[in-house]
C-alpha cells in the first residue's frame, strides 16, 4: 500500500536530489576544465620564463665579452678629449705668441 501523496513527494525529493547531484557533477567537470587551463597557462608561463632566462644568460655572456672593449673605447675617448684640449691650448699660445711678435715687429718698423 502506497499513498499517492507520499509517492509524489518522494519522487519530487528524488528528482531534486538528482538535480543537485547533476549540478555537483557539472561543477566538478567545470573545475577540472578550469584546472587544466590553469596548468596549461602555468606551463606556458614556465616555458616563457625559461626562454627569458636563457636569453638573459646569452645577453650576459655577450656583455661580459663587450665590457673590456667598451672600457677601451672610454679610455680612448678620454685621451682624445685631453688631446683636443692640449691642441687648443698650444694653438692659443702659438696664436698669442704670433700676435705679440707681430705687434713687436710693427712697433719696431714704426707701423703702429
Amino acid at each position: 500500500m502506497s499513498l499517492p501523496g507520499v509517492d509524489a513527494a518522494v519522487h519530487q525529493q528524488l528528482g531534486s536530489l538528482d538535480a543537485k547531484v547533476d549540478r555537483i557533477l557539472a561543477d566538478q567537470e567545470q573545475a577540472r576544465v578550469d584546472r587544466k587551463q590553469q596548468y596549461q597557462t602555468a606551463e606556458m608561463t614556465e616555458r616563457r620564463i625559461d626562454d627569458i632566462a636563457r636569453d638573459l644568460a646569452t645577453v650576459k655572456q655577450r656583455l661580459d665579452k663587450m665590457e673590456p672593449i667598451t672600457a677601451d673605447i672610454g679610455r680612448w675617448k678620454e685621451r682624445f678629449i685631453g688631446m683636443r684640449l692640449l691642441i687648443v691650448t698650444v694653438a692659443a699660445a702659438f696664436g698669442a705668441t704670433l700676435a705679440t711678435f707681430g705687434k713687436w715687429i710693427a712697433i719696431k718698423l714704426g707701423f703702429v
